[in-house]
């Protein structure tokens, strides 16, 4: 009984990381692109400038924390399974290749989540270098008088929007794919 009892958990988890990828996909492909793909300029349309940044700066930290959520279930689904599969539960396994053979859905599914989360960790990574270069727009933004300040402005947007942003983009994606594979493995609804 136990024993189904801490696989239930760990489907549970993986269902969790699958939706939380799903959210954060939506977020940065839906969301915060569309407030980043018009040009930015100084002067009159600053302000809107300005309220389309704190719209993507909004979707963006929303996306960071779906991430974030996503990576301590990965983590919590890892230790059910050291826990949960090992043939004595006060003492775990240390790795997931000790598992035995009954549990190779979980195993393959904690494979799964490990590129998971390693694609989080670097989507993170770029949202927050995204969020940078939008933060360095607002700056520049109080800076009308500047020689070439809209084609500053300009660079920036592209960084984040196409770079930063895109990479995001690409590696959620990639998480997304893996964390579906591993519900699917685990058979988790």
């Amino acid at each position: 009984m136990a024993e189904e009892a801490w696989r239930e958990r760990f489907r549970q988890r993986v269902a969790e990381v699958d939706d939380l990828f799903v959210e954060a996909f939506e977020l940065l492909a839906d969301n915060a692109r569309i407030h980043l793909e018009a040009q930015m300029l100084v002067g009159d349309a600053a302000a809107a400038a300005r309220a389309r940044i704190q719209l993507a700066q909004g979707a963006l930290g929303d996306a960071s924390g779906k991430l974030a959520s996503a990576m301590s279930l990965m983590v919590g689904a890892k230790l059910l399974a050291l826990r949960g599969g090992s043939h004595d539960p006060l003492m775990p396994y240390h790795d997931i290749g000790h598992l035995g053979d009954e549990y190779v859905a979980e195993k393959n599914a904690c494979a799964k989540l490990r590129g998971a989360e390693r694609e989080a960790e670097e989507a993170c990574a770029r949202i927050g270098m995204c969020s940078g270069h939008l933060e360095t727009i607002s700056l520049l933004l109080d800076h009308e008088n500047l020689p070439g300040v809209n084609d500053l402005i300009e660079k920036e947007r592209l960084d984040a929007a196409v770079d930063d942003l895109l990479a995001a983009i690409g590696k959620v994606e990639s998480g997304k794919k893996m964390a579906n594979d591993a519900r699917l493995d685990v058979g988790a609804n």
